[in-house]
C-alpha cells in the first residue's frame, strides 16, 4: 500500500529519474566540504602571519623607526656698518634659543609616546617581553627627570622655575587641543548627515549590484572613519616650543655639544639686528627690517630665474640710510642644513649642506665721536632757544629742529651730518604700538631725515652764488661802490637786515663788502642789472634744484624757479620781485643743508663740484674669496665756465664775514686759533613765524680743508643763532684734530 511506513515511493521516483547522487544519505560530504572551504584562508592567514613574524619582522621594524627628512635653512649675519674710527654702528647679533619637544615636557606623559620611547631602546626580540617593555619605561621616564635636572644646572635656573615654563607652554598647546577637537566633533555630524542623504539618494537611482560594489570598493580602498571618541593629534604636540629665549652663547654650544644628555631639546638660532649707538647719525644709517609682500613680489618679477640675494618671506631687507643703498654687499647668504626627523617629531641626526656666508662690512667716513658732540651742541641750541620760548611766552619762536653738515671739501667724504631732534635705531626694530605712535605724533617729526630732505629758502648764504653770477657776467664791476640806503625803492619794501632793526644803511660798499655785510640792497640791484637767467644759470650750474647725488636713499633737490617764459613745467609766472628774492636766497627757491654746504666746497676746493657720500670703504667677510678692501669711487667734475679770479673774490668776501669788524660773523663766530671763511642767513618765512638762522662755510680760510652748513629751523637771526653752533663746531673739529690751529692773527681788511 502506499500510505503504510516505510514507502518507497520516492525512491522508486527518484531513481525513475536517474538521479545516482544522493546528498541527505551522505552528510559527511557536505561538513568535509564545508570544513575545507574554511580551512584554506585560515591556513593562509596563518602562512602570512607566520611569514610576518619570523621571515619578514625587519622590515616593519624598520618602518616603526621611519624618519622623515627635510632641508632648513641656515641663517646667516648681515655685515656690520663701521664709522672710520671703529666704532659698530650696526650689527648683527646671534640669539640662541632654548627648545624642547612637547612630548618631554608633557606631564604626565603621553601613553603611547612613553611605550615607543621604551620599544625603540629594547631589541626587537624584547620588544613581546611585557616585563622588559615595562622595565623600558621606567627608564625613559628617570632619563626624563635626569634630563630636566641637567638643563637646570646648565642653563642656571631654578628647576622650579623651569618647570612652571614647562607648564606654561602644555597649558597653551593644551588649550590649542580642546579648541581643535571641540571644531572637530560638530562637523562630523553634519558630514554624516550629508553624506547618509546623497548616498541613499544615490543608491535609489542605481541598481541594487552596483550598490554593493560601491560599498565594496569604499571599504577596501578607504581608510575608515576616525571614531569621535578619538581625538585629533594637532601639530604643536610634536614640535618644539621655546622655553627661553636669548640664552648665552656658552650655555647653547654647550647643550648643543652633548645631545645624548639633552634628548629633546633643541638650541634653535636667529640673528637680530641691533645698534649699538642707538641715536648716533640713526638717518643716515637707516634701518633693516622685515621685507614686505610687495617688495618680495617686485624683487620676484625682477629676477624671474631667482633673486641673487636669496630674499625670502620673513627675511630683513635695508629699508633706508645705509642699509638701503648698501643691501646688496650688506645682505648674507643663508646655509642649507638636513634636519632628521623620527615619526614623533624629534630630531635626531643635523646635517650641514652649505654653510652660511656672512654680509660684507661697510665702512662710513662718519667720525662716532665728532658726530656725537655736534648732536649734542645741536640739541644745546634747540634747548636754549625753547627756553627763550619759556620766558616770553610766544609760540612763534618755537624751533622744530636743526641741521649741521660738514664735509671734506676734496673728496666730499661727510665727517658729520646731524639732525636733531631724532630717534633711537633700535626703537624701530619692534616699537610698541604706544612707542610708534609718540614718535608719529611728535610735532617736531624726529623721524625726519632734514640733511637731504628739509627745503628751506637758504637766506644770504645764497649770495655766494649770486656773487659767482655777478662777477661771471661780466656786467658788474666787483670795485666799483654803490650807495646803499638801506632800502631799494621804496622804505616798506625790499629792506636790509639793519634798516628793519635800526633804520640805517650799508652807504657805500662794494662786492666784497656787500657780501661780507650782508647788504640785500647792493644784490637787489645787481640782479635787476644783470637779470635772473645768469642766476639761474650759475645755479643749475652748482647743483642747485637737483638732488647732490649722495649714496643714501631719498635725497630731495629742492626747488629752483625758472625764469625762462618757455619753460613748459613752471605753475607761475616770473614777477620782477622773483628776481630781487632769488638774488638773497628768497622768492620760490629752496634747498637742502647738503646744497649749501656743497656750494661751500666749491667755493673753497676751486671750483670742483664733488659728491657727498657717506662710504668709505666694503670690507669682505671671512668667508668671502677676498681679503681685499674695496674703496668706493665718486665722480667728480669742475664747473664749466667758472674763473679762478671769480672763486678767489668770492672767498676774500666770506672771509671778511668773520674776519672784517663790520661783517656779519665777527662777534658770533670769529676764533684766534683758526681762520674761518663763512656766510652767515636769516631767512625770511612769513606766516608770523620766526626766521630760518643758516651759517655755512669752510675752514682753515688760506687752505680749506672742511665744508660745512648750519640750519636751526626758525631759530631767528643767523648770526645770532647758528654762528655760534658753527663756532663750537669748529673748536670741536680742532679738539678732535681734524683741524690744526693755525695760530694766525685776524686782520681786518
Amino acid at each position: 500500500m502506499r500510505n503504510r511506513p516505510g514507502n518507497d515511493h520516492l525512491d522508486s521516483e527518484t531513481d525513475a529519474l536517474g538521479h545516482s547522487f544522493q546528498v541527505d544519505r551522505m552528510p559527511g560530504v557536505r561538513v568535509f566540504l564545508l570544513g575545507f572551504m574554511l580551512i584554506i584562508p585560515l591556513l593562509a592567514v596563518s602562512g602570512r602571519l607566520l611569514f610576518i613574524q619570523y621571515m619578514n619582522a625587519e622590515y616593519f621594524y624598520s618602518q616603526f623607526g621611519r624618519t622623515t627628512e627635510s632641508i632648513e635653512p641656515i641663517p646667516s649675519r648681515d655685515g656690520r656698518i663701521i664709522s672710520v674710527d671703529g666704532q659698530i654702528l650696526a650689527i648683527d647679533v646671534e640669539r640662541f634659543d632654548l627648545q624642547a619637544h612637547y612630548r618631554w615636557l608633557e606631564e604626565p606623559p603621553n601613553s603611547r609616546w612613553l611605550k615607543k620611547q621604551a620599544l625603540k631602546s629594547l631589541e626587537p626580540i624584547d620588544r613581546r617581553n611585557q616585563e622588559k617593555v615595562e622595565a623600558a619605561k621606567q627608564q625613559v621616564l628617570a632619563r626624563r627627570r635626569q634630563l630636566w635636572e641637567d638643563l637646570a644646572v646648565v642653563v642656571r635656573m631654578n628647576p622650579d622655575e623651569l618647570k612652571e615654563l614647562c607648564r606654561k607652554t602644555q597649558q597653551r598647546v593644551e588649550t590649542i587641543i580642546e579648541n581643535v577637537n571641540q571644531r572637530a566633533t560638530k562637523v562630523p555630524s553634519e558630514i554624516q548627515i550629508e553624506e547618509s542623504f546623497s548616498d541613499s539618494k544615490e543608491q535609489s537611482s542605481q541598481n541594487h549590484l552596483s550598490a554593493i560594489w560601491e560599498l565594496l570598493n569604499e571599504t577596501l580602498t578607504k581608510p575608515p572613519r576616525r571614531p569621535q571618541k578619538e581625538r585629533i593629534v594637532v601639530r604643536e604636540e610634536l614640535d618644539y616650543h621655546t622655553l627661553k629665549s636669548d640664552i648665552p652663547r656658552e650655555i647653547a654650544l654647550a647643550i648643543s655639544a652633548h645631545p645624548e644628555r639633552f634628548p629633546g631639546i633643541n638650541i634653535e638660532i636667529a640673528t637680530l639686528r641691533e645698534y649699538p649707538q642707538k641715536t648716533i647719525a640713526p638717518h643716515e644709517i637707516g634701518i633693516r627690517h622685515r621685507i614686505d609682500d610687495k617688495i618680495l613680489a617686485a624683487r620676484k618679477q625682477r629676477f624671474p630665474e631667482g633673486d641673487p640675494l636669496d630674499y625670502r618671506e620673513g627675511d630683513r631687507i635695508g629699508k633706508t640710510g645705509i642699509e638701503r643703498s648698501y643691501d646688496r654687499y650688506l645682505r648674507g647668504l643663508r646655509g642649507l642644513k638636513r634636519v632628521v626627523k623620527d615619526r614623533q617629531g624629534e630630531i635626531v641626526r643635523i646635517e650641514i649642506i652649505r654653510e652660511p656666508k656672512s654680509g660684507d662690512d661697510v665702512v662710513l667716513t662718519l667720525s662716532t665721536q665728532i658726530q656725537g658732540q655736534v648732536q649734542h651742541l645741536l640739541d644745546q641750541a634747540l634747548q636754549r632757544l625753547q627756553q627763550n620760548v619759556d620766558q616770553t611766552g610766544s609760540p612763534h619762536h618755537v624751533s622744530a629742529g636743526g641741521c649741521v653738515v660738514v664735509l671734506d671739501v676734496r673728496t666730499g667724504a661727510i665727517i658729520t651730518m646731524a639732525s636733531a631732534p631724532r630717534y633711537d635705531l633700535n626703537l624701530l626694530l619692534n616699537p610698541s604700538p604706544d612707542e610708534w605712535q609718540a614718535v608719529l605724533n611728535d610735532p617736531k617729526r624726529p623721524l625726519f631725515p632734514r640733511a637731504t630732505q628739509m627745503m628751506l629758502p637758504p637766506g644770504s648764504t645764497f649770495k655766494t652764488l649770486t656773487s659767482i653770477a655777478l662777477l661771471e657776467s661780466g656786467k658788474v664791476d666787483p670795485d666799483e661802490f654803490f650807495s646803499c640806503r638801506g632800502y631799494l625803492d621804496r622804505p616798506d619794501r625790499h629792506r636790509d637786515y639793519i634798516y628793519r632793526h635800526f633804520g640805517v644803511g650799508h652807504h657805500d660798499i662794494n662786492l666784497t663788502q656787500a657780501l661780507s655785510q650782508s647788504c640785500n640792497v647792493y644784490f637787489f640791484q645787481a640782479a635787476r642789472k644783470i637779470g635772473p637767467q645768469t642766476i639761474y644759470h650759475w645755479a643749475d650750474q652748482l647743483g642747485f634744484g637737483k638732488p647732490t647725488g649722495i649714496d643714501i636713499p631719498g635725497e630731495r633737490g629742492g626747488h629752483l624757479p625758472d625764469p625762462k617764459p618757455s619753460n613748459e613745467k613752471k605753475k607761475s609766472p616770473w614777477y620782477p620781485g622773483d628776481t630781487l628774492g632769488i638774488a638773497i636766497g628768497q622768492s620760490r627757491l629752496t634747498a637742502t643743508p647738503l646744497q649749501i654746504a656743497r656750494l661751500m666746497a666749491v667755493v673753497a676746493n676751486n671750483g670742483e663740484l664733488i659728491v657727498p657720500h657717506l662710504a668709505q670703504s666694503i670690507v669682505p667677510s671671512a668667508e668671502s674669496s677676498t681679503t681685499t678692501r674695496k674703496m668706493i669711487s665718486y665722480p667728480r667734475r669742475y664747473v664749466s665756465g667758472i674763473h679762478p679770479g671769480t672763486l678767489q673774490r668770492v672767498r676774500e668776501g666770506l672771509i671778511n664775514v668773520v674776519a672784517h669788524p663790520r661783517g656779519t660773523g665777527y662777534k658770533t663766530v670769529r676764533m684766534k686759533e683758526i681762520t674761518i671763511a663763512g656766510k652767515t642767513g636769516t631767512a625770511e618765512t612769513g606766516g608770523g613765524k620766526n626766521d630760518h638762522a643758516w651759517f655755512a662755510g669752510f675752514v682753515p680760510a688760506e687752505r680749506p680743508k672742511y665744508a660745512f652748513a648750519v640750519v636751526i629751523e626758525h631759530g631767528g637771526s643767523g648770526s645770532k643763532v647758528a654762528g655760534p653752533v658753527a663756532k663750537t663746531l669748529i673748536q670741536s673739529l680742532l679738539q678732535a684734530g681734524l683741524l690744526t690751529s693755525t695760530q694766525v692773527k685776524l686782520q681786518a681788511n
